[in-house]
């Protein structure tokens, strides 16, 4: 499932492609390119590795900035320390490694498919070390399946794009560099693999914005420094130790930290709705069914309507027949969706209301509605006909009757008319 108020990666291929060349990742990128004149000098090695330090420092803080959905790439790198550029060196090197090692000790065949796999598992590996900081954790095989299987389909795309990039780059460096003399190509060179680097790590940081619902990782406010305390959220901590506990892989452990808080004292709407994600990302249904419940009255009680029928629309999703708590907060969120142009979620509300509440005095008011909505919203006059008149026949003395009634009048305007016999038929 995917943010719908976000733009998914596939048709941003264009700004991402781009992405490089905007701002600090151009100077980054065009500074760092330059400095390649000086690996030609002696001991020029050295040089040449602080470099591509540099630059991985730099490409994880566009990953990170993009996760949390800042898409312009940042000026410098402030968040970033020099280890997590070392540790990508080795990470590189350990994949190189394994590739070599397949092919040593499997032979073509299988070192082939060691290879293939090893290409495909990279940007899981890469999206672990940005996020954990860990070369152990992941240099783990377990992580990358789990990585892989919290994005499921989009994963295997992005990393396709992954191989499509590095292919590109190579196809670029094949068609300009023989017509450079070697200063220069050394420069190109390093601009194009640099370039590659950043739109690739930004690529893969916007799948974790993209699905971070899916996967549980919660992104970083945008606030201005000196007002983050006043308008920090007050559960702020423990979201901050549910994340870190979701990046280490203890989704469960986030889950069960939260649950805790919300029993004992309540939670703020970030932390209910982060709860709620964790649910998903594990499967509980039936939890997420439950809580719906008890937050959805919370939200009543707090006048946030609107959020609660957004929070009826997702159990909805998950059970038809769901209903909140009480009859009260059926009609509360019915006529509230309404007016939000939610008109399904309404017609599941109400559909039923009278056999579970046979007694209500919502009950002429809420069917008025639902036969407004069949008639308005989904073009079903007949059925709306049929509950208008069930209403004339057992409430003549509601003091909705002269409603329901004229508006039934309405509906037989609405009737096609009968088509007169021909003249001499």
């Amino acid at each position: 499932m995917n943010n719908p108020d976000i733009v998914p990666f596939w048709n941003r291929l264009d700004q991402i492609s781009l992405y490089p060349a905007k701002g600090g990742a151009l100077a980054t990128v065009f500074v760092l390119s330059l400095c390649q004149i000086f690996t030609l000098l002696p001991m020029g090695w050295i040089i040449r590795l602080l470099l591509w330090v540099a630059i991985y420092k730099y490409a994880f803080e566009c990953l990170r900035a993009s996760a949390n959905g800042r898409l312009e790439p940042p000026d410098v790198s402030y968040t970033v320390d020099d280890s997590l550029g070392w540790a990508q060196i080795w990470l590189q090197v350990a994949f190189v490694v394994f590739n070599v090692l397949g092919f040593l000790l499997l032979g073509p065949v299988l070192g082939t498919v060691i290879a293939i796999v090893l290409a495909v598992a990279l940007p899981a590996a890469v999206m672990a070390l940005a996020m954990d900081e860990n070369l152990g954790h992941a240099l783990n095989p377990a992580t990358w399946i789990a990585v892989m299987s919290r994005f499921g389909a989009p994963y295997f795309a992005v990393a396709a794009l992954y191989f499509v990039f590095n292919i590109s780059q190579a196809q670029a460096q094949a068609l300009v560099l023989p017509f450079l003399p070697p200063v220069v190509s050394n420069v190109v060179l390093a601009f194009i693999t640099f370039y590659v680097i950043v739109a690739t790590f930004h690529l893969m940081g916007y799948l974790i914005y993209q699905y971070h619902d899916e996967v549980g990782y919660v992104p970083e406010p945008v606030q201005a420094p000196l007002r983050r305390p006043a308008q920090a959220d007050p559960d702020q901590a423990t979201l901050d130790e549910a994340a870190e506990l979701v990046r280490d892989g203890e989704v469960d452990a986030a889950r069960t930290h939260i649950a805790e808080q919300l029993r004992s004292r309540g939670g703020t709407e970030a932390l209910h709705t982060q709860y709620r994600k964790l649910l998903a990302l594990g499967g509980h249904r039936d939890e997420q069914l439950r809580h719906g419940r008890e937050w959805i009255s919370i939200l009543l009680g707090q006048d946030k309507d609107r959020r609660a029928v957004d929070v009826a629309r997702e159990c909805l999703e998950l059970d038809p027949a769901f209903q909140p708590s009480s009859p009260d907060e059926v009609s509360r969120i019915a006529h509230k969706a309404v007016e939000s142009g939610n008109s399904q979620v309404a017609l599941r509300l109400l559909s039923g209301f009278h056999k579970r509440h046979p007694k209500h005095a919502d009950i002429p008011k809420n069917y008025l509605l639902a036969a407004k909505l069949l008639t308005e919203r989904m073009g079903k006059d007949q059925e709306a006909r049929g509950l208008l008149d069930q209403l004339i026949d057992h409430y003549p003395n509601h003091p909705l009757a002269g409603e329901i009634a004229a508006y039934r009048k309405f509906l037989d305007t609405l009737a096609p008319k009968p088509k007169l016999p021909a003249p001499g038929s």
